[in-house]
């Protein structure tokens, strides 16, 4: 666990956002002394710094992969044509280990000791959003070693089934703490999120756990756990971000500092044939007054007070309409497949009659009997964009149907991270032999993909 003064170092130095808001400058606390430092201090910190990796390096990376960005210049022009190699993704991984989740650990430990259990179950489902991206990204990742400071430098890494095990406990145990009667200490202002709202926290659970169970094809128990996960987009995992330029957002920071992404050639197609009316807020116009790969990225997601989604009510309709293909009910899946896409016009801003338009093409209203696994991943592709399930979908179920734009492979999994090969090899080596072959990232395939999906 971290000072008060470290903490403000990390988001000058890593985040650049203002501390007036994301801290409570006032406070008085013993920087030597961590259990001093409150849980309304750490929480926002926890939930801003996660929203900046994934909303930054993540979301732009995996963005790249699946063509929903178009990287034109520098590292994301390399990146693009899949020269991704292990110090790209370090300052990521770093920023996320040694920050969000070493506090949210503390705050998992913590929390018993001072009663409160609303604290502890927010951490819970931070952590396991946390765990979840990591290790679909990169598989084995350290956890049950992890967060021990200097007395082990060197954590071992759980595979990703023992990850996944991990994942689905920690979202029952904040069910849990959530659902109690009674918190000393309890959310509120500081977390922005949900503004502590412990039933919003509770829905935000159960729908990760769909999406988690989905990605082993459980799609019993992703269904199950959806009766009690989001019921509109109002439920929505995010962090909204402001105007103040200290406090944008880190897709609009980047674009306005660097600009070197522009909107992904597959998804402006896509979209394009569809006559998606959600181009505007997704993309600029490009030069020729239409949307392509030329086209600057859009206000919704681009603009400094767009939110980071974690996830989404259109995410859990899509997931829903998976799992009820899957078990053969059709009308079930086909309804569920209407409203994540009528959500996610709806949460972009798109008027009701120009989404009822969209709706009523026959590429799109193809009928509950014509329904496939392809309609629905394509609608979520675009519902789901720039989030790093985007990624997972492709790797799970090959759709949107990709063409890469070098060689004959998309990489299917990030390498793993210079700060591990350089100061814990010897675990890297335990979990992935291969890790430095410059095939690995194209070759090497999560346990979910080779288990469940991709054999």
């Amino acid at each position: 666990m971290k000072s008060k003064v470290l903490i403000i170092a990390i988001l000058f130095g890593i985040f650049s956002y203002s501390c007036d808001r994301w801290i409570d400058t006032n406070l008085n606390v013993d920087p030597t002394s961590p259990s001093n430092v409150p849980f309304k201090t750490i929480l926002p910190t926890t939930q801003v710094g996660i929203a900046y990796v994934l909303g930054g390096d993540i979301g732009r990376f995996t963005g790249c992969f699946t063509q929903q960005f178009y990287g034109n210049n520098r590292q994301h022009l390399g990146i693009y044509n899949y020269t991704f190699k292990e110090d790209d993704i370090s300052n990521a991984w770093n920023t996320m280990y040694a920050g969000p989740m070493v506090d949210l650990y503390y705050m998992m430990h913590k929390a018993p000791e001072q009663q409160s259990p609303y604290y502890q179950g927010v951490s819970e489902i931070l952590m396991a959003f946390s765990l979840g991206m990591w290790t679909d990204l990169i598989g084995a990742i350290p956890y049950s070693e992890a967060f021990q400071g200097t007395n082990n430098l060197t954590p071992k890494f759980d595979s990703q089934e023992e990850i996944y095990n991990s994942i689905q406990k920690l979202l029952d145990s904040a069910i849990t703490h959530l659902q109690a009667t009674t918190s000393l200490f309890k959310p509120g202002a500081d977390d922005f999120i949900y503004g502590g709202k412990t039933s919003k926290w509770i829905k935000a659970a159960y729908t990760l756990k769909a999406r988690y169970f989905l990605h082993l094809k459980k799609y019993n128990e992703a269904l199950a756990a959806l009766q009690n996960g989001f019921t509109s987009n109002d439920d929505d995992m995010q962090v909204n971000f402001t105007e103040k330029e200290t406090e944008a957002n880190p897709l609009y920071q980047f674009d306005v500092q660097r600009g070197d992404i522009s909107m992904g050639p597959a998804l402006m197609t896509l979209m394009n044939q569809f006559n998606d009316p959600r181009r505007p807020f997704f993309a600029k116009k490009d030069d020729k007054g239409g949307f392509s790969s030329d086209s600057p990225l859009g206000p919704f997601y681009a603009s400094a007070n767009s939110p980071v989604p974690f996830i989404t009510y259109a995410e859990a309709k899509f997931i829903e309409a998976e799992c009820q293909l899957a078990n053969g009910n059709k009308t079930a899946a086909y309804n569920a497949y209407k409203e994540g896409i009528l959500a996610s016009m709806a949460k972009v801003g798109v008027s009701d009659a120009d989404a009822q338009s969209y709706w009523s093409q026959n590429t799109v209203d193809v009928g509950e009997n014509n329904l496939t696994l392809k309609h629905i991943i394509e609608q979520k592709y675009i519902a789901c964009f720039f989030s790093p399930e985007v990624y997972t979908d492709w790797r799970r179920t090959g759709f949107p149907e990709l063409t890469p734009v070098k060689g004959n492979a998309i990489p299917r999994r990030f390498p793993y991270p210079q700060s591990e090969r350089l100061y814990n090899y010897n675990n890297v080596k335990a979990v992935a032999p291969n890790f430095q072959d410059p095939n690995f990232i194209f070759t090497d395939k999560l346990w979910w993909d080779k288990t469940f999906w991709n054999p």
